[in-house]
């Protein structure tokens, strides 16, 4: 991870919360896999963690996202409420995957104690992700094209 080291502080119980191993045998589970481990990696402050359902190029994106909330002393603390999976567009190269998502979160401290600073919030988005295959069949988050519908804070 990029960025001056931040000290962060993180209940055993988070780290032992981590998502069911992913699944990237189609591009639809690869979405939901990615969703998962990225939502475990903010909260806990670690993009590695999340990487095996990304490419390099979608890594560098979410290790940026971290390191901003870290930068700012906090985590995000997000639950996917809600998705649709819209018709998914099959390239040569990729899989374009529609989605319509609904998200609460929170901002919380990365002081001992994860204190709340802002939330609860609620989001949703219209998101297509691009999906590739990589060379031993699998599925990966290439990039994501998120727009908002509402704000977001």
């Amino acid at each position: 991870m990029a960025g001056p080291p931040v000290e962060v502080h993180i209940p055993q119980s988070v780290v032992d919360a981590a998502p069911t191993p992913w699944d990237l045998s189609t591009p639809a589970s690869a979405v939901r896999s990615y969703l998962a481990w990225v939502s475990y990696a903010d909260r806990i402050g670690q993009s590695d963690v999340a990487t095996p359902t990304m490419s390099a190029n979608e890594e560098v994106r979410v290790d940026s996202y971290i390191q901003f909330y870290l930068e700012k002393s906090r985590l995000i603390d997000q639950h996917l409420a809600s998705i649709t999976f819209g018709h998914a567009s099959t390239g040569t190269t990729n899989t374009l995957v529609p989605t319509k998502e609904d998200w609460t979160y929170n901002y919380l401290s990365v002081a001992e104690g994860n204190a709340l600073v802002g939330g609860p919030y609620t989001a949703s988005y219209d998101v297509t992700y691009t999906v590739v295959r990589q060379g031993d069949g699998s599925w990966v988050v290439d990039q994501v094209t998120a727009k908002a519908i509402g704000t977001v804070k």
